[in-house]
Order: structure tokens, then sequence, then C-alpha cells
């Protein structure tokens, strides 16, 4: 039950974080991290003052699509068998394209003058000592449009035009007495050796086919004797190259919702040049798209005054002969008279009709006078169609006396003065309608026979009218081709001069170049962020890294849950030597952890043999197991130590005032040659009630000797007469005779020691512990020379036990030491 207490008591949970040693464990590295701090810190503000920083600027264009133009502007495109309304999507993309075009960006570094650059050294920390002035000057500047020199390129007249260098490299010195001294020239990217490293400004460099010229400019007072300069020149288009891959041009928006918004965007390491190349770039597009359009218009122009030409003559041609054939058939208009021929036509066709009806209507009229009798008085048919209105009249008059006497007679005789009177009336007017008819009988009939005449000499005139129309139809016919294309193509011509003077640009500028004030690249706080964390973890990183590469126990958790036994207790390094002992009362950390590994054990029961091994040689054991020992007695317990490592016996170097003797040892005792026990045990003479056992000369065949009964005696009379029985053994997992021993002690001791123990040792530890057949008996763990000063963050300690596997064992063990 005890038992069980102390390993909980003891046990701590393998995952758990300890807050505290974290903290301890950076705060121990608190120097290095501090000087890490410095140096990453120091280095990035030195790396942010030799970088070049970048700067972006944007500019947002607008598409124009035309939208103001009037429906005739388009009738030319038309014409030239284009359609009037553009894809949009495809014009915007190849606008894109354009404005990405290296073609038409090195029209910009031509017309700017940016391919020929022009750098400075100076200091990354600037010039405040002048006694350093042309010293340390490593960080190149550029110098745009305020360089002391420019560079020139004269070409040869006797080399072809089209030879050009590609690039060209120039580093120089400057010279006072506007010298300089060439320190480094190369010409597509080839050493190039004049001959002569010095030269005057304004001097000719012969290339061959190009001669190259450094001259001062205005500003040339800023030039500082002894100061390094660079210049750089690279063919317009290459330079176009790289500008363009530090370029982006993007439509806003996305899939539908596109708009004809471009945003431009350009990273360079001179503001105003990254303005310069937007604004020019825009303006270039712009006048090439212009004078793309004008060249088209102007093509179709001189297409049409010639197509004018030859259509001029072929319309004056057919224009004589229609004049001429009216001229000679006297007519004027065909159309136009045939037109009037056949309205008179019709017109004395209706006389003809209308004075035929005449006589009819005349003839009716007659016929009815006649019908009546003598004396016989009838109205005549009025409103009939007669279109005399005398006759007209009379007849009225006749009816109105006729429907008179009618009455008359109704309501008298015929004797009645007044229906005599009314006859007489009526006689006179019936003489008058009849010789009224008489007299339209004889004009009407006249007029028949004129009409008659008339209209046979009209419809002869008519019969010849299609021939003529014909052949002035196939005359006018030719006009009407000609003529509409003659108008059609001077109405064009009209258009084309207008459209040349009133298109518009392509481009529009919505936003001219813009930007942030400060560099995209570098980013000064992230950078120096990344310092700061890098020096803070590189410490702590490498020690992690160290200890995570190193197979050796360094601390208590390295132990804890690899191992199936009980961490009893951690021991600290010994400053000395592994020989030394505790003194006696001392209060040093090793005094305290052995009474602390004291007092553990006394917590157990019925432990009074105890057997110290340990995995390997060097770990420390006979030292745990002398000072464990010496402890126990200081408490003024009968302790007893007794040497059972045969192989390699230590103790004679840990007590060395203790008197050997050649037959009375462990090894004399098991061999019989020791006759009683009490003559093998010897005082300490450290303290009065610590004995100990020398193990003796080393043996040929300890494993043999182990295996004795005479072992069990001598540990069974050991522990009636002492309190605690301690035995420092061989090593377990190399030989076997720990294993001897184990069966007749109380508890095990294992010992591992820190920066020395392997940790592949612990499967066969374990191994060892959890055998089926003979496992280690109630083993408890020591943990020894456990640096508390460094404690989980050390490194290079232990440098001197670079022992491989197994080390100690290998070699020489066996020997005498004595």
């Amino acid at each position: 039950m005890e038992n069980s207490n102390l390993n909980s008591r003891l046990t701590i949970r393998k995952q758990e974080i300890n807050i505290r040693e974290v903290l301890d464990f950076f705060w121990r590295l608190k120097y290095w991290i501090i000087i890490s701090l410095a140096v990453t810190v120091g280095i990035a503000i030195i790396y942010l003052r030799m970088l070049t920083p970048i700067f972006e600027r944007t500019t947002w264009l607008m598409m124009n699509r035309d939208e103001g133009k009037s429906t005739e502007m388009y009738l030319l495109t038309d014409y030239q068998g284009k359609t009037s309304s553009k894809n949009n999507d495809n014009e915007l993309f190849s606008e894109l394209y354009i404005l990405k075009s290296p073609t038409v960006m090195s029209k910009v570094v031509s017309e700017l003058g940016i391919n020929a650059r022009y750098y400075k050294f100076i200091k990354p920390f600037g010039n405040s000592i002048a006694a350093t002035q042309n010293i340390l000057n490593v960080k190149k500047v550029e110098l745009y449009n305020n360089s002391p020199y420019m560079l020139d390129i004269e070409r040869n007249p006797l080399y072809p035009t089209d030879l050009q260098p590609g690039s060209i490299f120039i580093e120089f010195k400057n010279i006072e007495g506007e010298r300089f001294q060439v320190r480094k020239f190369t010409v597509n990217g080839k050493k190039f050796n004049e001959g002569i490293s010095t030269f005057n400004y304004g001097d000719s460099i012969s290339l061959g086919a190009f001669s190259l010229v450094l001259n001062l400019s205005e500003n040339k007072t800023d030039m500082i004797d002894g100061g390094k300069y660079v210049c750089t020149w690279n063919s317009p288009i290459n330079m176009a190259k790289t500008i363009v891959r530090n370029m982006n041009a993007t439509v806003q928006g996305k899939g539908k919702n596109q708009s004809d918004v471009i945003a431009i965007t350009i990273k360079d390491n001179s503001r105003s040049r990254a303005d310069d190349i937007l604004n020019t770039l825009v303006r270039v597009v712009n006048d090439e798209s212009r004078d793309y359009k004008n060249a088209t218009i102007q093509n179709t122009i001189a297409f049409i005054d010639q197509r004018l030409s030859v259509i001029s003559s072929e319309l004056g041609d057919a224009e004589n002969d229609y004049k001429n054939y009216q001229s000679s058939r006297v007519a004027i208009d065909l159309q136009s008279q045939t037109q009037l021929a056949v309205k008179g036509d019709m017109d004395y066709q209706k006389q003809l009709t209308e004075v035929q009806l005449q006589l009819r209507i005349l003839d009716m009229i007659s016929g009815y006078l006649n019908e009546s009798a003598q004396g016989e008085y009838k109205v005549i048919p009025a409103n009939v169609g007669i279109s005399d209105a005398g006759l007209n009249s009379i007849i009225n008059n006749y009816n109105s006396l006729v429907t008179e006497r009618n009455l008359m007679i109704a309501n008298s005789s015929e004797s009645n003065p007044r229906v005599v009177s009314t006859r007489q009336q009526l006689d006179d007017s019936k003489k008058a309608i009849e010789l009224s008819v008489a007299n339209l009988l004889r004009m009407y009939g006249i007029r028949e026979k004129e009409l008659e005449k008339v209209i046979s000499n009209s419809q002869r005139k008519m019969a010849q009218i299609p021939q003529q129309q014909f052949e002035l139809q196939q005359l006018s016919r030719r006009m009407e081709v000609i003529e509409p294309l003659f108008q059609l193509l001077q109405q064009k011509r009209e258009e084309a001069q207008m459209m040349m003077y009133s298109s518009n640009d392509d481009l529009r500028v919505i936003e001219s170049s813009f930007g942030t004030g400060g560099p995209v690249f570098p980013d000064r706080r992230l950078i120096l962020l990344i310092a700061f964390v890098l020096g803070f973890c590189i410490p702590p990183a490498i020690v992690w890294i160290r200890l995570a590469l190193d197979n050796k126990v360094q601390t208590k958790y390295d132990i804890e849950g690899s191992i199936d036994a009980t961490l009893l207790s951690c021991l600290p390094q010994n400053k000395e030597t592994d020989y030394s002992l505790i003194p006696n009362n001392g209060h040093d950390s090793t005094s305290e952890s052995f009474r602390m590994l004291r007092s553990h054990i006394q917590y157990l029961n019925d432990t009074k043999v105890i057997q110290i091994t340990s995995s390997v040689f060097g770990e420390g054991k006979s030292y745990v197991a002398s000072n464990l020992a010496l402890s126990m007695a200081q408490t003024g317990r009968k302790v007893i130590l007794v040497g059972m490592d045969l192989r390699k016996p230590a103790l004679q170097k840990i007590f060395p005032d203790v008197r050997l003797k050649p037959k009375n040892n462990v090894v004399g005792y098991l061999t019989g040659r020791c006759s009683r026990i009490d003559f093998a045990i010897e005082n300490s003479k450290v303290c009065e009630t610590l004995d100990i056992m020398m193990p003796g000369s080393v043996p040929p065949n300890p494993t043999e000797i182990l295996s004795f009964d005479k072992q069990k005696e001598l540990i069974e009379k050991l522990r009636d007469k002492y309190d605690y029985v301690i035995i420092d053994s061989a090593p377990y997992l190399l030989v076997s005779d720990s294993m001897l021993i184990n069966s007749y002690v109380d508890a095990t001791l294992y010992i591992l020691r820190a920066d020395f123990t392997d940790k592949r040792l612990f499967a066969e530890i374990n191994e060892a512990i959890n055998s089926k057949h003979k496992p280690i008996k109630n083993v408890y763990l020591v943990l020894n020379g456990l640096d508390q000063v460094s404690a989980k963050f050390r490194y290079g300690y232990g440098k001197g036990y670079g022992m491989s596997y197994y080390s100690g064992y290998n070699y020489g063990y066996g020997e005498n030491t004595i």
C-alpha cells in the first residue's frame, strides 16, 4: 500500500505542460536570445537599407464605344465590308493585348529614353562622416531625370543601320578634371577591353558599328570625385519586355459584370518613371490607334478618288448620248409626253362620249315630241342629262305651262280664255323646243366628226412612243447605273474626311497615374517582424533541434513514460569526479539529493537489501551506491556496501583508505578462500556505521562465482547483521551477473545518467523489467548527473562521454584494476 502511494506521489502526467518551466527555459536563454535578436534585426535593417524600394502605380482607363457617333458615320465602315457594331468583349481584351505589347512599349521606351539608366554608389547609412566619403559605397541608387552624366550612342555610317548593341554595362570612377576611369565594361554580356581605361567626358569609345560617348549634363556639379557610377543601356525592345513583365492590365469586374474600365498597374523603383510610363503608354496607344484608323481612311479616300475619275468619264459619255438622242427625236421627256398623249386621248374620248350621249338624248326628246298628237300636251322629261342650259330652260317652262293648263282644265273647260291663252303659249314653246333640238343635233354632229378625227391622229402618234421610249430607256439606264455610284462615292469621300477629323481616342483616362506614397516592396514592418521572430526563436530552436537529434537522456521527462518503472530521484551533476563522496552534514545540492533518495528508500517497506545497477559502464552506479550507503549510515543506521561488480570494480578508487586484503573480500568469500564473513568486512574510514566488502581482484569467471550458493548465504548473513545492504553490481544488460544477484535483493535501483545514457536502451530496459522468466525485482529509476543549472536546455555537456552504445564494456572489461 505504501509503495503504491509512493508511486502515485512520484508519477507526473506525461503530456502536462508546465508553463513555469517553459518561461524558465526562455529566461535561461535570455542572453542568447538578446544576441540573436541584435543580429537578426541588425541584418534586417542592413538588408532594408541595401534594398532598392519598389513602388506601384496605377491608372484607370475606359474604352470609348463611340456611342455618340451618328449612324451616317458608320456608312463608310459598312461600305468597306466591316460591321459597325463590334464585339465589346473581344475589343476590350484586344486592348489589353495592345497595352501589354512589347512593341508598343518599346515606342514608349524610345520616347522617354528610359532604356539608358544611370546609377551611383552610396553608403547604406548616408555620408555623415566626411572621412568615409568614398568608403563603403556599396548601395546602388538610380538617378532618374537628375543624372549628372548622360550616355549617347553614335552610329558608324559605314555599317548597316539595323546594327545595334543588345546591352551595355559601364562601371566607372569619376576623376577630378572631368575625367573618368572605366572599371568594368561589357557589351552584350561580353567583357570589352579598349586598352585605355581613363577617358575624358565627351571622348568617343568606338565599338565598331557604333560609338559610346559619356557627357556631363547640366547638373554635373553633383559628380563626386572618386565616386563610383554605373550606366546601363538596353535596346528598346529588351527594356520594353522587362517593363511589360512588371506590368499588369486587367478588366474591372468579373464574368457578365465586366465593365469597360481597364486598370493598368506597374511596378518600378522610381515613382516618377512609373507615372511617365503609364501616361505615355496611354497616349502612344491612342496615337497608334488613331494613325491606324486614319491610314485606313486615307487608303479609302485614295480608292474613291481613283474610282471617281473613271466613273466621271463614263457618266459624261452617257449624258452626251442621252442629250443627242433627245435633240434628234424632239423627245424631251417621253414619259411626260406619253402621259400627256394618253391623257389627251382620254379627254377626247370623254368629249366624244359626251357628244354622243347628248345626241342620243336629243334624239330621245325629238322622238317624244313627234309621238304627241296635235293638240296633245304632255310633260317632256327634264333633267335627263341635257347639257344645254337654254334647252333645259325652255323645257322647264313648257312643263310648267302643261301643268298649269291641266289644272285649269280640271276646274273649267277648254274654252276658258285662260286655257286658250295657255294653249297658244304651249304651241310656241313646243316649236321653240323642236327648233333648239334641231340646232343642237346639227352642232353635236359636227363636233362628233371633229373629235373622231382628232382621236385618230392621237392614236397614230401614240403608236410611235414605245419605240422611242425603249431607246431612251436604254440611254437612261446607263445613267441610272453610273450616276448613283458617282454620288455614293462623293458622299463616302466627304464622310471619310469627316471621320478622319472627328474620330475619338480608344482609351479615355478616368484616373491618371496614382498609388500609395510608400513602396510596396520591401515591407519594412513585415521584414522587421520576421527578423524579430527569427531572432527570438533561433536559440530555442537550436536547443530543441539538438535535443531532438540527441539520443542521450537529458531530463526526467525523457524517462517518464518511456520506461515502465518509477523515477525515484534525480541526482545533480557531480562537479568534482565520479569517485567523490558527500561530506558529513553537507548542505550542497548533491548531499540534499542523496538525502531525498534515502528518504524515498526508507519510505519503502521491507527494503533492506538494495541492488545498484545500470545499463552500461560509466553511468555512475558505484558512485550512487557509495554515496547512498554513506547517506544512510550518516543517520546512525548500520549499513554495508558490498562490491559485487567483479568485472570492473571501482570502490577502491572511491574509498582509497580502506585496507585491501588479497583473500578476505567478496571473491574470496564466494570461492571459500575466506572462512568467515567478518574477515572480509572493513570499516569505510569515512563513517563509523558504514562498512565495506571490497570485491577483490577480477576473477576469470565472475558469472560462475556468482552462481555459487555462497552468494545467497552471503546476502542473508548481511541482511541479518545490517540495517541496509547496498550491493554495487555489474551493468544489467551486458552480463548476467546482476541477474544472478537480483534474485536475493528486495529492490533494484537502476541508474541512468544524463547526457550519457542512450535512449535506444529503453526498449531493452523495459524488456528486462517485464521479462516473463526472471524480471528485475522492484525496479526504481535514479537519474544521475543532471545539470541543474541548464536543466532541459543544456548543449555541449557530456562531450567527454562521447561513447558509443555499450561503451566501456566492449573493451578492457574484466582487467584487474587493483
